[in-house]
């Protein structure tokens, strides 16, 4: 909502005729609309108003028009008031994660694990939540999945002692992080054992966990542990499915505390560096091109410009589905390289399960048939189906959703081949801005 709305204000400025006061005053308001909707402090949104009126009053550098350098200073204001773009310590050694219930500390704890050992780090994790009895049983999954190193001492109350014997049985590690205990608030007793942990551990790194959808209380949960207990760091979790994401990194923003990762969906691989500028670019629609292409380099797929060549049948498609399975579904790539609007909704809706299924299928299939599907009739259908071991309707729903995915695909590579989004004035922009992709280290 937050992204469509700043678009939908951006826009309308850009394609103003003549932008004297009061057209600039309607494109402020926008903005404000759009910013107080998704729950973003009205003091900050005020704030950023007078900012950008007197921009407007400056004058503009001799290679930008006044509009250019007005939209360039508008954007450049949003990602600040989103607390801009922190880089991460690069070799970490001992990071303490803090966070309430509900935050989804435990589950992060495993991606930022992974994160770091796709980045050339030996990593291990250690539970130290001796209050939630399914914390020991996830986590320990959870590391099983990623491949890290685990910790934990079933049924030990004593969190100081689980730590104590971690720290001694991953020692070899370059990098430990613990999963602390959490609480439904702030209270004495936490802030007492965190501190105890803290004391033990000796992290270089403190770091809250923050759920994306408490909004504007990001900011006092922050300044909470930050008092309590010290953090210089956070990770907001939630934040493809929550309206009020903007809200909480503009919150996190005033708190100086700066955020690093944001967790984007439930699987492990669902975890970024959090950048200002490549977010607002994806939310507002212009895509996050470098966003996939770090995704498909960890997945060791040369280029996202795989997923667009050649003739379309079902051998390519087989691979498509492999490929498109590593990277998320289709609805995350096509925001990714900015064509979510461009592209309906139900031509993206096609669950994993399906694909995995599909695969199944395909799988059946002779090598004629994946190469010449519009040669596949009832009786191919039929054997496919027996082969399969799945029903005639389940082969004849793949086909359909195979012409549905032709369809999606010729037009992504419509989009590449014209290297444009739905609108290349605005990405020119953008280039013209030198809003920069930038590269993590390796």
């Amino acid at each position: 909502m937050l992204g469509s709305k700043l678009r939908d204000a951006i826009e309308r400025l850009r394609n103003v005729r003549i932008l004297d006061d009061a057209a600039l005053e309607e494109s402020i308001r926008d903005i404000q609309r759009a910013l107080i909707a998704s729950d973003v402090d009205v003091n900050l949104v005020f704030n950023l108003s007078a900012q950008l009126r007197a921009i407007a009053k400056k004058k503009p550098p001799r290679a930008l028009t006044r509009k250019e350098f007005i939209i360039k200073s508008t954007y450049e204001l949003l990602a600040k008031l989103l607390g801009g773009t922190h880089r991460p310590p690069e070799r970490p050694k001992r990071i303490l994660l803090l966070g309430l219930f509900g935050q989804g500390k435990t589950t992060t704890a495993a991606k930022l694990a992974k994160w770091y050992k796709k980045r050339g780090l030996s990593t291990g994790l250690i539970c130290a939540d001796v209050h939630r009895p399914a914390s020991y049983e996830q986590l320990k999954q959870l590391a099983e999945q990623a491949g890290i190193d685990f910790f934990g001492m079933k049924g030990e109350s004593n969190a100081n002692k689980i730590v104590e014997a971690g720290l001694k049985a991953l020692k070899k590690k370059d990098l430990i992080i613990v999963d602390s205990a959490g609480r439904s608030a702030l209270d004495d007793e936490l802030i007492d054992e965190l501190k105890a942990l803290k004391k033990t551990f000796k992290p270089d790194n403190i770091w809250l966990v923050l759920s994306a959808d408490i909004g504007q209380l990001a900011k006092t949960q922050a300044k909470a542990f930050g008092n309590a207990v010290g953090i210089n760091g956070i990770i907001l979790t939630k934040m493809d499915s929550s309206s009020k994401g903007g809200s909480a990194l503009a919150a996190c923003a005033e708190t100086r505390a700066p955020v690093y990762f944001i967790g984007t969906g439930e699987k492990l691989g669902d975890f970024e560096h959090f950048d200002a500028e490549r977010y607002l670019s994806r939310i507002m629609g212009y895509g996050d091109l470098q966003a996939l292409l770090e995704k498909a380099s960890e997945l060791s797929i040369e280029s996202p410009a795989e997923l667009l060549e050649g003739e379309f049948n079902l051998k390519v498609f087989y691979k498509q589905l492999e490929a498109t399975m590593n990277l998320g579904p289709l609805d995350k790539i096509a925001e990714m390289l900015g064509l979510k609007t461009a592209l309906p909704k139900e031509e993206l809706e096609i669950t994993e399960e399906k694909l995995k299924r599909f695969k199944v299928i395909m799988d059946s299939m002779t090598k004629y048939e994946l190469m010449h599907p519009e040669a596949i009739d009832s009786s191919r259908i039929r054997r496919i189906a027996k082969g399969s071991g799945c029903s005639e309707a389940s082969v004849r729903e793949l086909l359909r959703n195979y012409r549905k995915m032709k369809r999606v695909f010729e037009k992504l590579q419509k989009f590449a081949k014209k290297g444009s989004i739905e609108n290349i004035d605005m990405e020119k922009l953008l280039r013209k801005f030198s809003v920069k992709k930038k590269r993590m280290f390796r």
